[in-house]
Formats: structure tokens, sequence, C-alpha cells
């Protein structure tokens, strides 16, 4: 399943203005897809005036239909976007309902909300880590990233530089930058036979099972 980020990529590059009246249609005739599709392009200005109202009316009623993508990036809109309103409760919400239904977008979106507490989501390490590794399992770049950081510093987790490599290596693969600074970091403290050491064991670690 792709994941709402891709999703919203494909849309909003491959757009094409005169395809709006029938995605309104569409959307108003109560198809999710389109009204996910309205509600990204409201919230993104693209072929629309930004109109947060309209957005939210949208990937509601997306949402409400069980369209994944809308749930996910309603609760972008409700903790990450500038002109709506700030509601982590609601982000929770719908974070949840799509990460349950698979998407790694979400379950990364939770592993935030959960490490940085906002209104009455507290701050929850074990719950951080439990949808880190639920989107890293799904090769979610940044949640791959931020396990592996996690892991090198040792502050709210045990230290563990082989798990940290690891990690931060899958994210280097899934196409995370930051994880490239951050594995070079943890590798500029490790002796050569000792990286060595790991990377023969994760390779062996990914070699497919008969």
């Amino acid at each position: 399943m792709p994941t709402t980020a891709e999703q919203l990529h494909a849309l909003l590059h491959r757009f094409d203005k005169t395809r709006l009246p029938e995605i309104q249609k569409a959307a108003e005739a109560g198809d999710p897809r389109a009204q996910f599709q309205l509600g990204a392009l409201y919230a993104n200005g693209k072929g629309v005036s930004q109109d947060s109202d309209q957005a939210l009316h949208w990937l509601r009623a997306a949402a409400e239909q069980g369209w994944v993508a809308a749930q996910t990036l309603l609760g972008w809109c409700y903790v990450q976007r500038e002109g709506f309103v700030h509601d982590p409760s609601e982000a929770h919400r719908w974070y949840s309902s799509a990460a349950e239904h698979g998407d790694a977008d979400a379950m990364c979106a939770l592993g935030d909300l959960y490490a940085q507490g906002a209104g009455a989501i507290e701050k929850n390490t074990q719950a951080m880590l439990h949808w880190y590794q639920q989107a890293a399992n799904n090769n979610h770049p940044k949640a791959q990233y931020m396990l592996g950081k996690l892991l090198a510093e040792g502050s709210l987790v045990a230290q563990n530089d082989e798990a940290a490599f690891q990690w931060l290596s899958l994210a280097i693969i899934s196409g995370s930058e930051l994880a490239q600074k951050e594995l070079a970091m943890l590798s500029a403290r490790v002796d050569s036979q000792t990286l060595q050491d790991w990377k023969d064991r994760m390779l062996a670690q990914m070699q497919p099972t008969h």
C-alpha cells in the first residue's frame, strides 16, 4: 500500500488543473478517493486557493469513510500545518486509525507525537518507541533514523551502538540523508574491526532464509 506521502507526491506533482471539475464532482458524489484528493489540493493550495476549512471538510469526509491517507493527512493538518487549528487530540485520533490500517507515515507520526507531547497527549517513551519500531519495520526512513539516533545517544533508551548502526544503515538505504550524518558520527567512535563485524552480522541477518 502506498504511504500517504507517496500518494500526496503523486497527486501534487502530476496534477492537471483540467481534472479539478471531475474531482470536485466525484467528491460531492461521495467518492472517498476524490474527497482525499480535493482536501489535499485545498490543504496545499494546488490548483485552488489554499483553504483550511475546505481541506478539513473534504479530508474528514474521506477519513470517515476509511480512506487511510486522508486520515493521516488530517492528522498532519491538525499538528503540522500553518493556518490550521492546532488539535493534537484529533491528530492522535486519526493517526491511530491510519496506523492500525498499516500506514507507516501514521505510525511514525504517532511516534513523533509521543516524543514531543502536545496538548492532552503526554510524552510517552514506551509508546514513542513502539510506533517508531512499527514504522521502521515497514521501511519508513525517518522512523529508522529516529530509532538509530535514540539507540546511539542512549538518553531515552539503553545505548546499543550495533542496533543503532543497523537502523541507521537501513534508514540510508530507505533514503534518509540525516541518517548519513548520524552514522558517520557513530562510526567515528568505533574501531574498524568492530564496524566490519557489525556489517557482517547485518548482512547475515538480511540473507533470505530457506
